[in-house]
């Protein structure tokens, strides 16, 4: 450029001059990718470093969408039953002040948007000759599936009045006790007086609802019923409730909020957030983000040698060739251009088709859940899907990166061969 420049050139030609130097490197990338009429080695060697980076960027595009749909499926999962934050005295004391605690909470905490008494004790399941543990939740059902959605497959999750004798059961555990609507199952707590008696309450409740999570941790588990219903097998005073359920406007927050509500209502409180009571869940997500992305990121460096090696076979089979244009005067900077313009065109079509492909795979899984799981290990019926952008940025970027690195090797081999030899190669 500098010797134009000295020629007197105006802005607007060194522009025009550079559009054409870098329109001749592509057009001589294009034309040095050919392969000889004799061999097709280097065509084979192109499409398999295409390949390369395609099946790099693709693995990397799954993982990352997987793990984020994991990470977020699980969550919503989990709040579900858990809520955001939940509150309860210490040493399972039954809570008498139930309705000037969630005034308080409403009152000074700005960050909650909900408070639920709820009613938890464990209990037996019977129905025939089927006998299962379970965990009775007594709740306001109309609150209870407001705040926390549940896939209704059978009946309804309402209860005809507030002390109705009715029940909604998971379908995990409708399958094993062979129950549906409108079946009787009968229900069983212990209760412990003083002075050591044992004294069983027990309900016969109809089935009204059976729902659907995909958690058959919790599906097995939970029974719901009306909060007055629950008064009566656990034999607790009117208006006393053993915990809350609390939603908050930020999940970012949580930790800060359950410490807060904590600090207001004193000892003998504490509020567990849903990040606690399902920390191994959580950990075991955060511990597949940080090594499984590295692992098939090498792939994309297996995808860089392969680019490279294509290149390099580039190089000596158009040896002759690269003789030719230096003897009529091509530039050093002008033959790395050309390379460059190759490792360019393959890192974007393997990353283009990469990414295309791990996408529509993606979105299938996302829209038909062809990937079953098993939930009592998952906590999923099926693999979880998230589109990030962020994600598609990074790999996009990161696969090109590695293209472009992967050319400088061949180019600067090739610049290093000089008009007389290369004219002799044969």
């Amino acid at each position: 450029m500098e010797k134009y420049m000295q020629k007197g050139c105006s802005h607007a030609a060194l522009a025009y001059i550079a559009v054409m130097k870098q329109s001749l490197a592509f057009f001589l990338a294009r034309r040095i990718a050919q392969p000889i009429k004799r061999g097709k080695l280097l065509r084979f060697t192109r499409w398999v470093a295409i390949g390369s980076v395609a099946i790099g960027t693709m693995a990397l595009i799954i993982s990352l969408s997987v793990l984020e749909g994991f990470d977020k499926a699980l969550r919503t999962n989990a709040t579900k039953f858990t809520s955001h934050i939940h509150l309860y005295a210490f040493g399972s004391r039954p809570i008498a002040d139930g309705a000037a605690i969630s005034q308080a909470v409403m009152e000074h905490i700005p960050d909650v948007i909900s408070i639920a008494p709820h009613i938890e004790k464990e209990a037996l399941l019977r129905h025939e000759t089927f006998l299962e543990g379970i965990v009775i939740k007594g709740v306001d059902p109309d609150k209870e599936l407001a705040q926390r959605p549940k896939q209704i497959v059978a009946g309804r999750f309402s209860c005809s009045a507030a002390d109705a004798k009715e029940v909604i059961i998971g379908q995990s555990l409708a399958q094993k006790a062979n129950v549906g609507i409108d079946s009787v199952v009968i229900v069983t707590t212990i209760e412990q007086q003083q002075g050591g008696t044992i004294v069983p309450n027990v309900e016969k409740l109809r089935i009204v609802g059976i729902y659907k999570t995909g958690m058959t941790q919790y599906e097995d588990v939970y029974v719901f019923m009306p909060l007055e219903t629950s008064h009566n097998l656990t034999s607790l005073p009117p208006h006393t409730v053993t915990g809350f359920d609390i939603m908050v406007r930020d999940m970012d927050n949580i930790r800060s909020t359950a410490q807060a509500i904590e600090q207001l209502l004193g000892y003998p409180y504490y509020a567990p957030t849903v990040n606690d009571l399902n920390a191994s869940i959580f950990g075991w997500i955060e511990m597949q983000k940080k090594p499984i992305p590295i692992v098939l990121g090498l792939i994309t460096i297996v995808a860089m040698l392969n680019v490279l090696t294509a290149l390099l076979i580039g190089v000596v089979e158009k040896t002759h060739t690269i003789g030719v244009l230096r003897s009529i005067g091509m530039a050093s900077r002008d033959i790395v251009a050309v390379f460059v313009a190759q490792g360019v065109g393959i890192g974007l079509l393997g990353t283009f088709l990469g990414c295309g492909l791990g996408y529509l795979l993606c979105f299938i899984q996302q829209y038909y859940g062809i990937i079953h799981l098993d939930s009592s290990l998952y906590y999923l019926d099926t693999a979880p899907i998230a589109f990030e952008p962020m994600h598609g940025i990074i790999v996009c970027a990161f696969s090109l990166f590695l293209s472009i690195a992967a050319t400088f090797v061949p180019a600067l081999i090739a610049v290093r061969i000089t008009p007389v030899r290369a004219l002799q190669f044969r």
